[in-house]
């Protein structure tokens, strides 16, 4: 599966990424209880469900599907199936999902920790900006929008132009880097995530 499915679909890559965690977790499964236990951690803002998220991740290589007719390996798709006169209509038919080698280094690619490392590598000046807000974030309580405002304009880098006026980079900005990069996310305020709240005292 190439990353850019992922980079060029914003919205797709928190439910892909739980999808393969969990088939990473349970190690091969059928397919009804990898949905099941994605279900049991599904975020309700995701747009799609995770029957639709593993046929994205089967039509891309990083799932392998399989057929099993009464426990034996079947060749076929499920469309052979259904017309194979040799398969007797009461015969148990299940789907396994395994994660291929494309999905694991998928997952490793996005993992969070791999992530804000890369975001903070690649925006160096604004590295202990990132790392400010995480440590709010990390807070018991977590914090909020405003909280998160105030941390960030302490920063003189960040003060408006002189000559203009203009602010350079907005708190906004920040917020959506490190969610997109799994260091933070919404709970009733905004909170570190694990990968999130390790990069604090590392850095």
């Amino acid at each position: 599966m190439k990353a850019n499915v992922i980079e060029h679909n914003p919205m797709l890559k928190k439910p892909l990424i739980a999808i393969l965690g969990v088939c990473a977790r349970q190690g091969d499964g059928s397919r009804d209880d990898i949905e099941a236990r994605a279900l049991e951690v599904w975020d309700s803002a995701y747009q799609q469900n995770p029957s639709v998220c593993v046929d994205i991740l089967v039509r891309n290589g990083a799932l392998a599907e399989q057929l099993f007719v009464n426990g034996e390996t079947y060749a076929g798709t499920l469309d052979d199936l259904q017309v194979d006169e040799s398969v007797p209509e009461d015969a148990h038919v299940e789907t396994r999902i395994a994660l291929s080698k494309a999905g694991r280094e998928l997952l490793e690619a996005f993992a969070p920790d791999v992530t804000l490392r890369a975001l903070l590598d690649d925006k160096p000046a604004y590295r202990g900006v990132f790392v400010a807000v995480l440590d709010a974030c990390s807070a018991d309580e977590g914090a909020t929008r405003a909280e998160l405002e105030r941390v960030v304009g302490e920063f003189p880098q960040l003060q408006p132009d002189p000559a203009t006026q203009r602010t350079r980079v907005y708190p906004q900005y920040f917020i959506d880097a490190l969610e997109s990069a799994g260091g933070i996310a919404w709970e009733g305020s905004w909170r570190a995530t694990d990968a999130g709240r390790a990069l604090v005292p590392a850095v």
